[in-house]
């Protein structure tokens, strides 16, 4: 699973989703070929049947910095009204899914001080009552503390491999203040941040089919349906990871390992999952990541438990990621205007590595079969996840 955090080009103005990729990427163990991170351990067996997804995240690359690490954040989350919406006028509500070629189009590099906010792209969702994903519905409805957000990423400044309008203008332009149905966040965030509306469903598909954070009832997750990026071992540093997550109301180190949902661990601490959400965030920072500087406060990045509780925190957050990469703002990947090195570095970490591109494929597989209007896709319990004997259904 994944995740980093988050000159004008002569290019079109605007460019549709990612470029083709031949092929389609199996969906298989993929080990990261980036120096920068540790390799991807193999991921457990799915036991869905259709479609197949590889829920994986990228890691936050190294980032040199002297910055001092910071507390641990805190956050509440708040059931919040939808905001309003031109997007549906008159009679019966609309319950319609998305067209086919989407709502909105990327934007090209250079655009990004032209990008709409999120108040006005609130008023430019279609709306519809359209949701395949009806778990969701708590963390669509639960938007996070913007100060508390604003607070926790910066107090972990990404440091000189970034530009610096990642700290100064994209970070603090991520709020999650938005709610609405699964598909209704994906369009706000879309186009909040200039990225195709299409693109991100594809890449949804890929990483979750669409679960925000699917549980059972005593909060253990549902492996890649919402977390997964498996810890190979414990160590003294996932042990100070996961006990920092403990302390957002669920001990993942309790967890047990089952066939149902596919949990790889058995109790133990220092085991728990690296990545959360519809889109794969990886809150996990390895302290090597940030050397020779401090590491993170809680060795993560500064996007939990906002990235499992909000799904417009997590899909604000990733959107932002690709439009500073589209931008040119990471100087390790390649330069501005490339969607798919973009889309494929989300995962690994790296630009156009076989690893990237294998993601680049699936992302695009997923874009050009339209796969959340299959039958098959809103078809949950048999068919995206299993009911436990014990633990009854997630949700």
């Amino acid at each position: 699973m994944k995740r980093l955090l988050l000159a004008l080009l002569c290019l079109t103005a605007v460019v549709t989703g990612v470029a083709v990729v031949s092929g389609h990427a199996a969906d298989a163990d993929w080990s990261s070929a980036a120096s920068r991170k540790p390799a991807k351990p193999g991921k457990p067996t799915p036991t869905t049947t259709s479609p197949s997804p590889t829920a994986t995240a990228t890691p936050t690359p190294p980032a040199p910095s002297t910055t001092t690490s910071a507390p641990a954040p805190t956050t509440t989350t708040t059931s919040a009204p939808t905001s309003t919406s031109s997007g549906s006028t008159g009679g019966s509500a609309n319950s319609a899914p998305p067209r086919a070629d989407g709502y909105f189009a990327t934007a090209a590099a250079g655009s990004w001080s032209t990008l709409p906010s999120g108040t006005t792209c609130a008023q430019r969702v279609t709306r519809s009552t359209w949701e395949p994903r009806p778990e969701n519905a708590a963390q669509n409805h639960a938007t996070p503390d913007p100060q508390a957000v604003h607070a926790s990423l910066a107090a972990r400044p990404r440091g000189d491999s970034y530009a610096p309008q990642w700290d100064s203008w994209l970070l603090p332009r991520v709020d999650g203040q938005f709610t609405g149905t699964t598909d209704e966040i994906i369009q706000w965030a879309a186009c909040k941040w200039g990225i195709s509306d299409n693109l991100l469903r594809a890449q949804a598909v890929t990483e979750s089919t669409w679960y925000q954070g699917l549980h059972f009832a005593d909060g253990q997750c549902y492996w890649n349906r919402g977390c997964g990026d498996a810890f190979p071992r414990s160590t003294a540093a996932s042990g100070t990871y996961c006990a920092g997550l403990a302390g957002f109301g669920h001990d993942y180190q309790r967890d047990t390992n089952s066939t149902t949902g596919a949990y790889p661990y058995a109790p133990a601490a220092g085991l728990c999952p690296q990545t959360f959400s519809i889109i794969g965030i990886k809150s996990w920072d390895d302290p090597a990541w940030q050397a020779p500087g401090a590491p993170y406060a809680g060795n993560q990045n500064g996007t939990f438990p906002f990235n499992r509780d909000s799904t417009a925190f997590a899909l604000d957050y990733e959107a932002s990621y690709l439009r500073g990469c589209l931008e040119g703002w990471v100087s390790w990947l390649g330069g501005p205007g490339d969607v798919n090195g973009c889309v494929g570095s989300w995962f690994s970490g790296d630009w156009h590595s076989a690893d990237a591109d294998r993601y680049i494929a699936e992302v695009q597989g997923h874009l050009t079969a339209h796969t959340w209007l299959t039958a098959d896709f809103a078809n949950g319990a048999g068919n995206q996840y299993q009911c436990d004997r014990v633990k009854g259904c997630p949700r």
